[in-house]
């Protein structure tokens, strides 16, 4: 009894959230969900009597069971990021916004500066508060993170999690990410069919976004039997590109010196850096694109503002589209799948 029960009562806890989601109120009989399950009514008066202590149902003599009226009220989102101000994360959150407010759900952002600390306040306020879904831009994603347990423990208390742009998630959480190994791949391939032989690189290491990039750029030079140089390979850290941000452009200004010599293009993990490297070659001298051509990912403000350096971006309407749908069908108790975001030029399927 004791598994049937615990599997009937995830699977009540579900159907609760999307009825009310559909507007529907009152819980079939005790009798008709015993035979929906095939159990006995004891062991569907179990679950239900657990889901009125939770404070989801109220039973009503001669009535029958009806979700509470403050059940699954909680029609906010929580989004939690490196940095909101970060120069694509506002126009994110601002379509998230309007995508959430679609299906009568509400987005509240929260910036974490980059540090494990800034995570774990904002999970805090997660775990008072029990917002309807979390969505995260994850904290040096490819390093050990102590508030794994703690996410891990948001999601088993039934809150969905869905990341964006990451690779390594907790178990149970929603991925909604890009092909980033599929994104490097297309860059080189663009620059190879350029003519370009000798392809150097900017990505960042301490996020799985930057090792998949990586790692995509590694197999496509392969595939196309293009040398690779690691000292052309310039690997960031958040630290190292936050320092670039704020006007300190020592690491891409040694860089810059070296592949100045023996290299015609240079793949960066967006087009912020790709923007900083552009300014940096051209006061050396350098002619952009002429010299080295310059590629990136996002095809934000900056590549549009910008005509020395080519971006790729993602297809129209992501990633503020996926994340949103997954988010609120996973805060409405409906089965969701990770989402591989297509790049613009890829088929959608």
């Amino acid at each position: 009894m004791a598994e049937k029960y615990k599997h009937i009562l995830t699977k009540l806890e579900l159907r609760l959230r999307q009825m009310r989601s559909d507007g529907v109120t009152r819980l079939p009989s005790e009798q008709d969900l015993a035979k929906e399950y095939a159990c006995s009514r004891q062991t569907v008066r179990a679950a239900l009597d657990i889901l009125q202590q939770k404070g989801l149902i109220v039973k009503k003599t001669g009535a029958g069971s009806f979700i509470a009226d403050k059940a699954f009220a909680n029609r906010t989102i929580f989004f939690m990021t490196e940095d909101i101000d970060k120069y694509t994360t506002p126009s994110i959150i601002a379509e998230l916004k309007t995508a959430l407010s679609q299906h009568k759900f509400e987005l509240e952002a929260f910036s974490t500066n980059g540090k494990i600390a800034g995570e774990a306040r904002v999970l805090d306020q997660v775990i008072k508060e029990r917002p309807a879904a979390l969505i995260i831009d994850p904290v040096k994603d490819l390093i050990p993170n102590p508030n794994n347990r703690t996410i891990e423990e948001i999601i088993g208390s039934g809150i969905p999690v869905i990341y964006y742009n990451s690779t390594f998630t907790p178990a149970g959480a929603i991925r909604v990410t890009p092909d980033n190994k599929k994104g490097s791949s297309i860059l080189v391939h663009k620059l190879a069919d350029m003519g370009k032989k000798n392809i150097a690189c900017i990505f960042r290491m301490d996020d799985s976004s930057g090792l998949d990039r990586y790692l995509g750029y590694i197999d496509a030079l392969a595939e196309f039997d293009l040398p690779y140089d690691e000292h052309h390979c310039l690997l960031l850290s958040y630290k190292d590109k936050k320092g670039s941000l704020m006007g300190n452009d020592r690491i891409i200004s040694q860089y810059a010196a070296i592949v100045t010599s023996g290299v015609d293009a240079v793949i960066c993990q967006n087009d912020m850096v790709a923007h900083d490297l552009a300014d940096i070659l051209s006061r050396k001298g350098v002619k952009i694109p002429q010299d080295i051509t310059i590629a990136s990912f996002d095809n934000s403000y900056y590549a549009a503002s910008d005509t020395r350096f080519s971006s790729l971006g993602l297809a129209e309407g992501f990633p503020a589209k996926a994340i949103a749908k997954s988010a609120v069908a996973a805060a409405e108790g409906r089965s969701v799948r990770d989402v591989i975001i297509p790049w613009a030029e890829e088929k959608q399927v």
